[in-house]
């Protein structure tokens, strides 16, 4: 199958060289196109020469635009079978692709995959705290109801089959676009998988003040999500008792103190969390900090 992957970007940094680089440098995988759609912080010409080497089409818009508005404009320039959107701060597992083009081969029905999350090596405590609460949410994730939940639906990689995606209805204002779309695919009767070799990593957020805004605008998707789809959308939030003992019980084994230090972050980002004019905006600021992805 043919694909199309697609980055958004507001940010006029080098760490999409990276993201580029570790793409081009898939295993097993037949030509494709890389799209950028970038505003607000314009490339410097290194950055673009360098992504031209890399066989980048780079498109710049003047009027800032959210994440959803940049993909859906890319989602319209696709004609390969499959499109997958990442972001310009991921770095890709060589066999990540060829993971998922051979899910979505052997499954005509799946119609959205994502892929596994990662942390990159921390270089700060709270970074490592941050990446000890990632890997509990991937653990979580795939033991409820076998990947299929809204823990497994990341932004940092999502696949959709172009087919279906046509049919999707693409809200530039939305928030928590991760969870829009994996609610969306299940509203028209689409199939949803976690693909378990396909890896990608992330840089954590390094300073507690980094993860206040996300987290914020996370806990407000449920409010999100119902006034878009209903209030029955909110059946898709509560996590299986098992599921959630057996992914701490896991994270506990492994990291017992970044675990135990976690929970009082936990409390502290929901005691301290940004009013929802400020937090839940489509227009996201950018955290310099997980952009450092060498």
């Amino acid at each position: 199958m043919t694909f199309t992957v697609c980055i958004p970007t507001c940010y006029g940094g080098e760490s999409i060289i990276e993201t580029v680089r570790s793409i081009r440098a898939s295993k097993n995988v037949d030509n494709f196109r890389v799209l950028v759609v970038a505003d607000s912080i314009p490339f410097p010409e290194e950055v673009k020469t360098k992504l031209k080497e890399l066989g980048v089409e780079i498109f710049w818009n003047d009027t800032p635009g959210t994440q959803m508005k940049k993909n859906k404009q890319m989602f319209d320039m696709v004609s390969s079978d499959l499109v997958v959107s990442t972001q310009d701060d991921i770095i890709f597992n060589p066999d990540t692709l060829n993971e998922i083009v051979k899910a979505l081969e052997s499954d005509p029905k799946l119609t959205m995959a994502g892929a596994r999350i990662f942390p990159l090596p921390q270089k700060t405590f709270f970074e490592s705290i941050m990446a000890t609460m990632l890997m509990l949410a991937g653990d979580v994730g795939r033991r409820w109801n076998n990947g299929d939940n809204r823990l497994m639906a990341s932004g940092r990689c999502l696949t959709y089959r172009t087919e279906h995606l046509r049919k999707m209805k693409i809200l530039p204002g939305v928030a928590n676009s991760d969870i829009y779309m994996y609610l969306e695919n299940k509203r028209l009767g689409g199939k949803f998988a976690s693909i378990k070799d396909a890896f990608v990593y992330i840089r954590c957020p390094q300073r507690l003040r980094d993860q206040i805004g996300p987290s914020s605008r996370y806990q407000y998707g449920k409010t999100e999500m119902a006034e878009l789809f209903g209030e029955k959308v909110k059946k898709e939030y509560p996590i299986p008792f098992g599921a959630l003992v057996g992914g701490l019980v896991s994270q506990f084994t492994s990291t017992p103190i970044h675990l135990a230090l976690y929970c009082f972050v936990f409390a502290y980002l929901r005691i301290f969390k940004q009013a929802r004019k400020n937090a839940a905006t489509a227009m996201w600021k950018i955290d310099a900090s997980t952009k450092n992805i060498k």
